[in-house]
């Protein structure tokens, strides 16, 4: 009998804790608030979205002319000068190679010229004989018109044909130089690559200086060679003059308007106040 009821007061209070330990559990907890005054105050409004910085204003050189480009040394991030700091030179190219066909051309051409230089040197000849006859003519009919052995119709005949000798002189002689030059030009074309190098002066170069004054952002052609006319160069712009370029949806776009405070962070600094200055009058389709 006391063992019995040994077993039953120890399971007795075992069972008792454990409804003491639900009752404790289970009991109703007090709900943790914090207590403020309720004030008047803004309710600020924000479209999130991420955005891009670029320079406002970009100003890319281009090659002004078809040439030879030498080589760039300027790096991004060098500063410059508008209109002092020497960005780039061309100079001019060299001659395509010439094809058997084309350089049998231009020896032709250069074999006609010969011939219509030759043909004018003769007409000069004849023009140079012509008024040494007509100076003579001339002359006798001055010292007959003085003995009235000829009349005065006859020594106007031959003044007339002097002038005319004269003249004909002249354009013989400007002929000639046409031609002259002609044979010359017929000549250069078929002058090599290393002929014209020897021949050649100090560099006759176009230099090419910055527009503005601001950094280098871009080269888009450093090695040296053979450019035509329109090529861009360089990318200059201004790093202080920075504008910030956000795509939105239509429903938060319509939201906006110019003027705007906007709020700029997540740049890895403290946040920057900015201003909403242009909203752009078209949207395009993009899929997601």
């Amino acid at each position: 009998m006391r063992t019995a009821r040994k077993r039953l007061a120890i399971w007795g209070s075992l069972a008792a804790l454990l409804a003491i330990g639900l009752a404790y559990a289970l009991r109703p907890q007090p709900i943790q608030v914090d207590l403020a005054t309720a004030q008047t105050g803004l309710l600020r409004v924000t479209v999130d979205e991420e955005g891009e910085t670029r320079v406002h204003e970009v100003y890319t050189l281009h090659a002004p002319l078809r040439g030879q480009l030498q080589r760039i040394t300027a790096e991004a991030g060098d500063p410059v000068k508008a209109g002092e700091t020497l960005l780039a030179q061309i100079e001019p190219a060299a001659p395509a190679f010439l094809d058997v066909r084309t350089e049998a051309e231009q020896r032709a051409a250069v074999e006609a010229a010969g011939a219509t230089y030759n043909l004018a040197a003769a007409e000069l000849n004849k023009a140079k004989a012509d008024l040494t006859f007509a100076e003579g003519e001339r002359a006798r009919a001055r010292l007959l018109i003085e003995r009235n052995t000829i009349s005065r119709r006859a020594l106007d005949d031959a003044e007339r044909i002097y002038i005319v000798a004269q003249a004909n002189l002249a354009t013989a002689e400007a002929a000639l130089n046409v031609r002259r030059h002609e044979l010359s030009q017929a000549r250069s074309r078929l002058l090599s690559r290393q002929e014209i190098k020897d021949r050649s002066g100090p560099c006759e170069c176009v230099p090419l200086t910055a527009p503005v004054s601001g950094v280098v952002l871009r080269v888009m052609r450093r090695s040296e060679g053979v450019v035509e006319a329109g090529t861009p160069l360089l990318e200059i712009g201004d790093p202080g003059d920075k504008e910030i370029v956000v795509n939105l949806l239509s429903e938060d776009a319509v939201k906006l308007k110019p003027g705007q405070k906007a709020i700029v962070g997540g740049w890895g600094g403290d946040d920057l106040n900015a201003v909403v200055r242009r909203i752009e009058p078209f949207g395009r389709t993009e899929v997601s």
